[in-house]
């Protein structure tokens, strides 16, 4: 049966981790700390396999046809994606899609694997939790058809403390670098 590692317990790990451990596929969380790991699960109701991050371990852990979540550091996802692909697991992570993560794309390609990158904050993770959101309170005795629903995401927020970015850094502040020199487009409709 395929198996879900998750790697990192981080505060914008915890959302997705939390959803996850409710489903019924086998999950690992993997962390450098296994006490934050402990409290990103923390009542969930279910017993949850938590293992301290180690790339030899992991690489021993995962089989074909497992599906690995980096919400690591960006400077990981090159690593992870390229053991991800040796192993024949599917890879998804919140980084931009550098030139290292780009090469490894046609090898996945043909071995019938998926790289997702970009599935981050805003666009990302975030948002499809907002819609996951917005349809479980659809369904929920609490919904009425005349309610709006409006949904805004401010990503980093505002900072407390004035700075030249006018940004709060939720973030690795290198990330934000690289992310401001990345090439974007806008697809609508």
């Amino acid at each position: 049966m395929q198996t879900i590692h998750w790697l990192g317990a981080g505060l914008s790990a915890v959302p997705g981790i939390r959803r996850l451990v409710k489903g019924d596929l086998p999950f690992v969380l993997w962390n450098r700390t296994v006490e934050k790991a402990k409290l990103a699960v923390a009542n969930t109701g279910k017993e949850v396999d938590i293992r301290l991050f180690d790339v030899d371990s992991l690489a021993g852990a995962i089989k074909s046809g497992d599906i690995i979540v980096s919400m690591l550091p960006g400077s990981w996802h090159p690593t992870i994606a390229e053991l991800s692909v040796d192993k024949g697991a599917h890879f998804v992570c919140s980084s931009y899609i550098s030139p290292e993560m780009e090469a490894l794309n046609s090898v996945a390609t043909h071995k019938g694997l998926c790289l997702v990158n970009e599935v981050g904050l805003d666009p990302g993770i975030d948002h499809l939790m907002a819609h996951l959101l917005v349809d479980e309170y659809k369904h929920s005795p609490e919904y009425e058809a005349t309610n709006t629903i409006l949904f805004r995401s401010y990503c980093g927020g505002f900072p407390s403390k004035p700075n030249d970015f006018r940004y709060k850094f939720s973030w690795s502040p290198l990330g934000v670098l690289k992310a401001l020199k990345t090439p974007s487009k806008s697809i609508l409709e």
